[in-house]
């Protein structure tokens, strides 16, 4: 069998979650499936990851300016027809096999569509709506994830297969740069860790509230705030709550490396209003670092009994 994936979400400079979903599921299929072949599309040129995969996967280089999943993707199908096609995250090519599937993280944008752009929610969406209309099988992130689907675009249950997030250590192979190492040896000894993009649904500016609070209340004495993650959407109201929150909020950007910050970590906080999962949860985990996380649909699926709960919006 021919499987398709589409792994350029795989394949990008600086991942968040569903980047590195799309890596490790290409990963852990590679250690698993010596039977089937795989060709993985890509519009930029592969990663050194992708090279060293095993002699049954392929891949292939196919630029384009714009709709790249829709258009370019559809235009190979119609060419050279793959008995399967997988794709990491909600844009179903517009030509596809009868055996495609597709995974949907969460429906954030229905949630909080004024944390989107126009032209962002726009097309998530359509893509969304026609990704789990046409696939013959949706995978949903959590059981969340699953309700939402059945909620807004009334699927049968039986198409939507909740598979969780799993986590393997052997392929978290990212390391810092010497720039970054630095920042992470200069670190204040004892820090509560903030780890996700910067947008408001994820909630770093009630962490920061929070956390000035305590300090105001002679609490954490210790205790230095680091907010770690890309820019996203609305940042820069973020970025200046960050600016006037004194010496103890400190900014640390974007983190290759992610692990080796929470080694350093005392606490991971995970604030958001909402998420379809939570692989912050998971990465504290690993590193044996305790985690306070919202309430917020979908958390308490990853944490389970082994996370102190809280209400985001308090």
């Amino acid at each position: 069998m021919l499987i398709a994936i589409e792994a350029e979400r795989a394949n990008i400079d600086n991942p968040t979650g569903v980047e590195h979903y799309a890596k490790q599921l290409i990963l852990a299929l590679a250690e698993i499936d010596k039977k089937n072949q795989y060709i993985l599309y890509l519009r930029t040129n592969p990663k050194a990851w992708i090279l060293n995969l095993p002699a049954n996967f392929k891949h292939k280089v196919m630029p384009f300016p714009v709709a790249w999943t829709q258009l370019r993707i559809s235009w190979e199908i119609l060419w050279h027809k793959p008995d399967a096609l997988f794709i990491p995250a909600s844009a179903l090519p517009w030509i596809h096999p009868k055996n495609s599937v597709v995974t949907i993280h969460d429906l954030a944008w229905a949630k909080f569509p004024e944390t989107f752009d126009f032209w962002r929610l726009t097309t998530l969406k359509l893509f969304t709506w026609y990704a789990t209309g046409a696939a013959k099988k949706v995978l949903a992130i959590s059981e969340q994830t699953k309700k939402d689907l059945i909620e807004r675009y009334n699927l049968p249950a039986e198409k939507i297969k909740v598979v969780y997030h799993g986590f393997s250590l052997d392929n978290e192979k990212d390391q810092s740069q010497p720039e970054e190492l630095s920042a992470l040896n200069n670190l204040p000894k004892r820090f509560i860790l903030y780890l996700g993009t910067l947008q408001p649904r994820k909630n770093p500016q009630g962490l920061i509230d929070a956390f000035i609070d305590l300090k105001k209340q002679g609490k954490l004495p210790e205790h230095s705030l680091v907010i770690a993650g890309g820019k996203g959407w609305l940042f820069e109201q973020i970025m200046e709550k960050i600016k006037s929150a004194g010496n103890d909020v400190i900014y640390f950007g974007y983190v290759r490396d992610r692990l080796a910050l929470l080694r350093k970590a005392d606490l991971l906080v995970h604030p958001s209003f909402f998420e379809g999962w939570g692989l912050q949860i998971f990465d504290a985990f690993a590193m044996h670092v305790p985690v306070a996380s919202s309430n917020a649909p979908s958390l308490p699926e990853v944490g389970g009994d082994a996370v102190e709960y809280f209400d985001p919006a308090s």
